[in-house]
């Protein structure tokens, strides 16, 4: 998980790991040393779902006092708090059931939820068996809070300084894997289906395949538009009570590395 391998970096007992941003924000709120070296790719894959017998609900708005399944403290949760900012709601408009996304799809089955808040591939799984339709797809959660929702590697500082060489020849293939799966559509969905299939999860090809490709793995560099959810989200975690302060983000950032492997 994102927060295993963060305490793993740390700790000392892995040199790199990926992320989202929300949570090298938390880390970096406690202070704690860490480099952000480069991205991984891009793009909120959650979606929000309501039964397929739900006919009429169109937005967030029509949901009110509806029982809510989400991962509480996730990064979709941050998400999510920021897309009720943008429509003018709150999180106590609905009764908010804590759940961990794997067991969202069964919790939805048994009837005991209104609405789910998932991640793929779990949003998916609940479409193909006929259980929810998707009321906000992620583009328009995206588009509507603004919400970039990057995946960061990043690395132990003392390591990095003491290991720069190391650092650059594993961004360089890195950043070659990247390409491959925004080139190799195939070869990719071949190897997470696989993936999926040793997971005990059978998926239809088509879903695996959206399921990776609702994300974006041409953006390697951090741009204003990953600064700007960046900070978003730590102000948001901060309002939430999540950490105790906002971080500086840009003291972080270690760009060199993968600039030097794009050619800049």
């Amino acid at each position: 998980s994102g927060s295993a391998s963060l305490q793993a970096v740390i700790g000392g007992s892995a040199d790199m790991g990926v992320g989202l941003h929300s949570r090298v924000i938390q880390v970096l709120a406690k202070g704690l040393p860490l480099c952000v070296i480069g991205m991984v790719q891009y793009g909120l894959t959650s979606k929000i779902l309501v039964p397929v017998r739900d006919k009429t609900s169109k937005t967030m708005a029509d949901l009110k006092g509806k029982r809510l399944a989400i991962q509480v403290g996730s990064g979709t949760y941050v998400a999510w708090r920021i897309l009720l900012k943008y429509a003018g709601l709150k999180e106590k408009d609905y009764i908010v059931k804590n759940l961990k996304t794997r067991l969202i799809p069964a919790t939805f089955q048994s009837g005991s939820i209104d609405v789910a808040v998932a991640w793929e591939p779990y949003a998916s799984i609940m479409v193909s068996k006929g259980l929810a339709r998707v009321l906000i797809t992620n583009d328009e959660w995206s588009r509507v809070g603004k919400i970039v929702y990057p995946v960061f590697l990043y690395a132990n500082c003392d390591w990095v300084k003491k290991n720069k060489a190391t650092t650059q020849k594993f961004v360089n293939v890195w950043i070659k894997a990247i390409k491959f799966v925004n080139s190799n559509h195939k070869e990719t969905v071949d190897i997470m289906a696989k993936a999926y299939k040793g997971w005990g999860l059978t998926i239809p090809r088509a879903k695996v395949k959206a399921g990776i490709y609702t994300r974006g793995y041409d953006k390697m560099t951090f741009d204003d538009d990953v600064m700007t959810d960046t900070n978003n989200f730590a102000q948001m975690m901060y309002d939430i009570k999540k950490i105790k302060f906002i971080p500086d983000f840009k003291k972080a950032l270690m760009p060199e590395f993968t600039n030097k492997a794009l050619g800049k």
